[in-house]
């Protein structure tokens, strides 16, 4: 493919000067020429190799583009045009193309800063993440973020989680990670966390029976471990757990919103659960809602197979010999 486009891209080159010599001797015979629709044999001959030609060419063109950058969704949400592809998780406004997230460079800046704190004694090898983008509902994105670094430790270390943006009130270099609570009602997700039996069973350890707010839940709860029935690995709630939600699907008006937990020691790194409640939403968020759940407008986490596969969004960083 590359050794044909060597040969092609010089010819293409000097399509115009070809064109040139085409050319009909006079105005008037030219003239003639538009009103009886008649061209010499020569120039239709010319004239069908050169399109032939051209959009060959230009089929080559998008098969480059097409290698270089694999779609796996692209659509519309709340004014923004959002992409995601195996090179990065990107959102642009639609009325004037301006980027105001990308995955991408969130973690890029992440790695510049680990580079920055560099230390010659305990050097960074290896930092990997992966993501998926498991819900688009009006302006919000919400990832999976799973996160690999060979710090120089003893052993590398990991964890995944999830994390939702709000892309209105973000941009590239500052994208606001946004709590579940600007979507549902506070109190109605309180109620419905506070039921569920692993955060009961953290609750209890911690002595602790209601919040004021989900970050007091957060606060309160992140040093308590949860152990789920039939399993040898404990989890908690992070630190960032308002914002560590994504949405998973509609049923009879509510919403479920599905929250992470990630592992609690050590030898269970990079293992996730999820918590999962059903709230009604806001009412501003109906429409995004109704839409996100039809596909018309983004979608919720239930097609997330359906869209992607296995499928993610991989970025990898070594440091420079």
């Amino acid at each position: 493919m590359n050794g044909m486009m060597t040969t092609i891209r010089p010819m293409m080159a000097t399509i115009p000067r070809m064109i040139a010599t085409m050319r009909v001797s006079s105005r008037l015979q030219r003239h003639a020429v538009r009103l009886r629709g008649h061209q010499r044999p020569g120039v239709i001959v010319w004239a069908r190799v050169l399109v032939c030609l051209a959009g060959f060419v230009g089929a080559l063109g998008w098969s480059e583009d097409a290698a270089a950058q694999q779609v796996i969704w692209r659509g519309r949400s709340a004014g923004y045009d959002v992409t995601w592809s195996d090179r990065d998780i990107a959102a642009r406004r639609a009325s004037d193309g301006a980027l105001v997230f990308s995955a991408r460079s969130i973690t890029d800046a992440e790695w510049r800063e680990m580079q920055s704190d560099h230390d010659d004694e305990v050097p960074v090898r290896e930092y990997e993440r992966k993501y998926r983008l498991l819900s688009v509902v009006g302006s919000i994105l919400s990832l999976e973020e799973a996160t690999y670094c060979d710090c120089g430790g003893a052993h590398p270390i990991s964890w995944t989680r999830f994390v939702s943006y709000d892309v209105a009130r973000g941009t590239v270099a500052r994208p606001h990670p946004v709590a579940a609570t600007e979507a549902v009602p506070e109190g109605a997700l309180l109620r419905a966390l506070t039921a569920d039996r692993l955060i009961r069973q953290a609750m209890d350890a911690a002595q602790v029976r209601s919040f004021p707010t989900l970050r007091a839940l957060a606060e309160a709860l992140k040093t308590q471990a949860i152990e789920p029935a039939g399993q040898d690995c404990t989890f908690a709630v992070g630190e960032e757990f308002p914002t560590e939600f994504a949405f998973h699907h509609v049923e009879n008006g509510r919403v479920a919103v599905r929250f992470s937990l990630g592992h609690y020691v050590e030898v269970c790194r990079g293992m996730m659960i999820q918590v999962g409640v059903l709230v009604p939403p806001l009412p501003r968020w109906n429409e995004a809602f109704r839409t996100a759940d039809a596909s018309r407008a983004g979608y919720l986490m239930k097609n997330l197979a359906a869209i992607a596969g296995r499928r993610r969004t991989v970025f990898n960083y070594r440091p420079r010999r």
